[in-house]
């Protein structure tokens, strides 16, 4: 693993990391208490941003593994 693959990886660990804090708030999500509150769409948009940039950081991950593959 290259310096960069590993900063973002160590970046990547940090942000799930510090989700903990939201489980509560995201369980009462997950269970569709939505009160459209402003909190509950902060926090919906933090979670589409997070799963819209784990998907891009899996795709590059892939591609990269495919790429390495083909060498």
């Amino acid at each position: 693993m290259d310096p960069e693959q590993v900063q973002a990886t160590a970046a990547r660990d940090q942000l799930w990391a510090s989700l903990r804090q939201l489980v509560p708030e995201v369980d009462r999500l997950a269970q569709g208490l939505f009160d459209g509150s402003p909190r509950d769409q902060q926090v919906a948009q933090l979670l589409a941003r997070i799963v819209s940039a784990e998907l891009r950081f899996r795709a590059a991950d892939t591609d990269q593994g495919i790429a390495q593959s083909g060498d």
